[in-house]
């Protein structure tokens, strides 16, 4: 599932091996510190956020998520090899089921779960950049080596190299 060190991108630790107790201990505290407010929702910028079950989410090699938001609820995240992902992109493969204008859960005959567990997969190739604040709602297959610029919405299947943006997200070139 995850492979590499860059998915959750952690903060740096420091070489404390050489340091002083002194250095030790500021070091020491300062990531507890660190601890406690991201417990209470405070620096929490470079995390990435993963609603659902984590097992559902599977990343190449060499992938940079930032701080993205990975909503698994109705399907799987795949992510290919060396894709980056800029700052505060959202994976969203949940949905909601109506009937008749309201939500499932609300009417008295529930024949159905109001949100689908499976079929709104993401699949995104390898060598992909993902500009910040991209959003891409499921199901959705990317090719390889695609370009999606910043503020984009992804609704729709794209192919392989090329460079898309829009809302929704159109070809603006083929870039071979």
């Amino acid at each position: 599932m995850f492979k590499n060190m860059f998915f959750l991108n952690p903060v740096r630790k420091q070489s404390i091996a050489s340091a002083s107790f002194k250095q030790r201990l500021i070091f020491s505290l300062r990531q507890k510190i660190i601890n406690i407010g991201t417990y209470f929702g405070f620096m929490n910028i470079d995390y990435t956020y993963v609603h659902g079950d984590r097992k559902r989410v599977f990343l190449g090699n060499n992938c940079s998520t930032m701080n993205s938001i990975f909503n698994v609820i109705s399907g799987n995240i795949y992510i290919g090899d060396n894709t980056i992902l800029g700052h505060n992109c959202m994976l969203l493969t949940g949905t909601h089921n109506f009937k008749n204008g309201q939500r499932i859960s609300l009417l008295e005959n529930k024949e159905e779960e109001e949100t689908p567990k499976t079929g709104r997969d993401i699949v995104i190739g390898e060598g992909c950049f993902i500009g910040s604040g991209v959003i891409i709602i499921g199901p959705v297959t990317i090719g390889n080596n695609v370009i999606i610029a910043s503020g984009s919405v992804v609704n729709k299947n794209i192919n392989s190299s090329c460079f898309v943006g829009g809302i929704p997200a159109k070809l603006i070139k083929k870039l071979i």
